[in-house]
């Protein structure tokens, strides 16, 4: 957006440039006006079509000082001491989009070697000799302008990643709240397993006396051994949700963002799952959804959902789309959103996630639950092996 308000800052410059230009009329002044303005124009384009926004940024800073280095070679007739040249009035555009796109010191660099080159320049004929004062004061003005803008730009940071960090805490809580609420019920499960079962077991082989006797309680061991085997999966015995349900789940859930998605089911008939695993399922599938329209691109990024179920009664949910992609080492430790939401939800319940994703080449959530369901490669998967 700043790009754009640049463009359009841009073109209040061009009566100072028709005012100026039979002093700029050479070869090299107008590749100056074309190489100024196109660059800002690009970068406007880069931004609606939300592709190569920050290296697009910083080009047109590195463009802008050029030119201004290069203004006293394409200038071929002295500047009136009373017009600013177009090029220095258009300073607030390039500093603006380095302040955005820079990085650490980078901003404020760039800033003061503006402002000691458009001193320099104003004291130069070719944009007007003024004394070193009044040359000062214009280059003043462009430090003063961009810092303004480096302030604000600033701010808006540091309230976006406090918003990241109480988001972060929040679901943090939320996470550990979960986790202690699962670790209570299932010590109350295990105690009664251990009473009903094993206690009882133990208590019927002690008091047996007789062959009938012992005869009972040893078929009661093996019950209690049977009901051992089956304590891994007993914590998901209770509601099942039908996968062919899931998908009107995730639907009902990404209210508001689904509409960006296309959706399908494949081999879902007669398939069951947990209902922990499908809360799992449906708010990891969401949030790698909400994560999709938050950093990939636009409406005209293409996205999808697919729900597939398993030959092993398992389920794998497919989040796509094709938009910047990122790169998942860069993530800061605190963004809890892939980390914590995503892939820590699916571990809880036995699932895992698998992550495919570039800088520019999309990104793909697999969610698979159990874990050994995503051991047949997605069609993305293939597609890549193919391409690299």
């Amino acid at each position: 957006m700043m790009s754009l308000f640049g463009l359009l800052f841009a073109l209040q410059t061009l009566p100072l440039l028709v005012q100026g230009w039979p002093a700029e009329d050479s070869p090299l002044g107008l590749a100056v006006v074309v190489c100024v303005f196109g660059v800002i124009a690009v970068a406007g384009l880069g931004v609606l079509l939300h592709q190569w926004v920050r290296g697009l940024f910083l080009l047109t800073g590195a463009v802008y000082l050029g030119a201004l280095l290069s203004w006293p070679l394409s200038v071929t007739a002295a500047w009136s001491p009373d017009a600013t040249p177009w090029l220095i009035a258009l300073s607030g555009v390039p500093c603006g989009l380095m302040i955005i796109a820079g990085r650490g010191p980078v901003p404020a660099l760039y800033l003061v070697t503006v402002g000691a080159v458009i001193t320099w320049l104003r004291t130069t004929p070719s944009a007007g000799g003024l004394d070193p004062l009044d040359a000062a004061r214009d280059g003043g003005y462009a430090v003063v302008l961009g810092l303004a803008v480096l302030l604000v730009v600033n701010a808006v940071r540091r309230a976006a990643r406090a918003v990241d960090e109480a988001q972060g805490a929040a679901l943090g809580k939320y996470a550990n709240a979960q986790i202690d609420e699962a670790t209570e019920s299932e010590r109350v499960r295990t105690d009664a397993l251990v009473h009903d079962s094993v206690l009882t077991t133990f208590l019927s082989a002690a008091a047996a006396q007789t062959p009938e006797g012992r005869a009972l309680a040893s078929r009661m061991a093996q019950n209690a051994l049977n009901v051992l085997s089956r304590a891994t999966v007993a914590s998901h015995v209770g509601p099942k949700v039908a996968m062919a349900d899931l998908l009107d789940r995730v639907r009902r859930d990404s209210d508001g963002i689904g509409e960006r998605f296309e959706f399908s089911v494949r081999r879902v008939r007669d398939h069951f799952l947990p209902d922990p695993v499908a809360d799992a399922v449906v708010s990891a599938a969401v949030q790698a959804m909400t994560n999709s329209v938050k950093h990939a691109g636009g409406p005209e990024v293409h996205r999808s959902v697919t729900v597939e179920g398993t030959e092993s009664g398992g389920v794998r949910v497919s989040i796509l789309d094709h938009g910047r992609g990122f790169d998942p080492t860069a993530v800061a430790s605190e963004r809890l959103g892939l980390r914590v939401s995503i892939m820590e939800r699916m571990r809880r319940v036995g699932g895992e996630v698998d992550l495919t994703t570039a800088p520019g080449r999309g990104t793909e959530f697999v969610l698979s639950w159990p874990a050994a369901a995503r051991s047949a490669p997605t069609p993305t998967e293939q597609i890549e092996a193919v391409l690299t």
